[in-house]
């Protein structure tokens, strides 16, 4: 094969390879710079045990006053509309993208109950629209595509999970082949960089109780009590979105959310942040058998969520899900002694996942590198519970539509080899 017949075959792997390695050297670098705020906002000049309540709702309320200032300047965005953005880069705003990730940066920074999905895209995708000023629209989409598959791949930790998600569902075709490729190049960046710069600080997982023998019929009722989780978060951000839709000042959601949150938080601390970092909280909370304040923590981590991501704090809810189901499976473990912690903690987790992310091939594949296979079995009974029940409560999405859609614009952008032009 002469080598230039060779280098039109390896293209598209190698712009996957570096394009994804490149998303995961931002998100790691983005991410740290994120939690450097947080912890300096949070542990300057706090005393040992944290925050006490009147600080917690000072600094949460400081938050809520950025993102109404950031948002009079430009509206900001969603992590599906940032994954939305991917398709059409060369499109996309700088002032909009500027201003989503110095939003998602406040939210995480100031105690949001969201991840950090959104800051860390709306940086990649920067980087990807400096690009695709000068490239053909099809080049443009392939890195916006692997470049948001690399920045998700190192930040969860899973490669295939990152290849998954598609705009606001989640598909495995062929061709995201290379939006695989992408997310293991951006793993590895990630990983290598947060292994030996950052002290392993930023690595994805989630730890489990001490698992025990029990009785593996039992653990349906953890996987149960997830999926209720899962179904109560999706029905309550619903109607929120519906009650803010009516409210015409953009600014008067923000303060609305913002003062429960606030209020919220200063009565239960561990209702701030993604979760994540929190999850060795739930564990203790377990070994001390305090399940009446497991089950408050995982209602009001729900309550807290759907508080931020319906007034303006923007990010992600995959990990404050993962928060909700530790915590509600934990509880339903102390109610049943007979049935194995771990397998029940994994199996809530991942039914809560399930439904409340709306993504269950994502959730599974994300779940299986980030939880020890000796509870796999309990995983694939959470994940598919909580696909027949989200199929039960709110039916079963008509995708056809959307799918052909997606099609004409996968063509239109495909035989479009014109070079962009500057966005607004």
């Amino acid at each position: 094969m002469r080598p230039a017949a060779a280098l039109i075959v390896l293209k598209p792997a190698l712009t996957a390879i570096i394009a994804g390695g490149l998303a995961g050297l931002v998100a790691i670098l983005t991410f740290q710079l994120m939690m450097g705020a947080q912890h300096l906002i949070w542990e300057t000049g706090a005393p040992v045990d944290g925050p006490g309540p009147v600080r917690i709702v000072v600094t949460i309320l400081i938050g809520g006053a950025l993102l109404i200032l950031l948002a009079r300047i430009s509206p900001s965005e969603t992590v599906d509309e940032l994954l939305d953005d991917a398709d059409q880069p060369w499109v996309q705003s700088w002032k909009k993208i500027l201003l989503t990730a110095l939003a998602a940066t406040v939210a995480v920074a100031f105690g949001g109950a969201i991840g950090p999905e959104a800051g860390l895209l709306a940086v990649v995708m920067g980087c990807g629209a400096i690009v695709s000023r000068r490239i053909a629209h099809s080049e443009a989409r392939a890195i916006a595509q692997a470049g948001v598959a690399g920045a998700l791949g190192g930040l969860y930790g899973s490669p295939p999970a990152a290849a998954a998600i598609d705009g606001r569902g989640d598909r495995l075709t062929p061709s995201k082949l290379m939006s695989f490729v992408a997310g293991i190049s951006g793993f590895l960046v990630f990983v290598y960089f947060a292994t030996n710069v950052f002290g392993g600080h930023g690595l994805a997982g989630i730890p489990l109780p001490q698992g025990r023998e029990g009785q593996d019929w039992l653990v349906i009722f953890p996987v149960i009590v997830g999926a209720f989780c899962g179904i109560g978060f999706r029905a309550l951000h619903g109607a929120a979105d519906r009650v803010t839709a009516r409210i015409t000042r953009p600014w008067l959601v923000t303060v609305i959310g913002t003062v429960l949150f606030a209020a919220l938080a200063a009565a239960l601390p561990l209702v701030r942040f993604s979760g994540h970092d929190e999850l060795d909280d739930i564990q203790t909370l377990f070994a001390q058998g305090e399940g009446g304040q497991l089950w408050l923590l995982a209602a009001a981590k729900i309550v807290a969520v759907v508080l931020c991501l319906s007034s303006g704090w923007r990010g992600g809810e995959i990990f404050p899900l993962i928060f909700v189901g530790a915590a509600a499976g934990s509880a339903t473990a102390l109610l049943l002694p007979d049935v194995d912690p771990a397998a029940a903690v994994a199996g809530a987790l991942a039914a809560t996942i399930t439904v409340g992310w709306r993504r269950p091939l994502a959730a599974l594949l994300l779940l299986l590198l980030l939880i020890d296979l000796s509870v796999a079995m309990p995983l694939l009974v959470g994940v598919g519970a909580g696909v027949a029940l989200d199929r039960i409560v709110f039916g079963t999405p008509d995708e056809t539509d959307e799918d052909a859609a997606d099609g004409a614009a996968d063509d239109s952008a495909e035989g479009d080899d014109s070079r962009p032009t500057a966005a607004p």
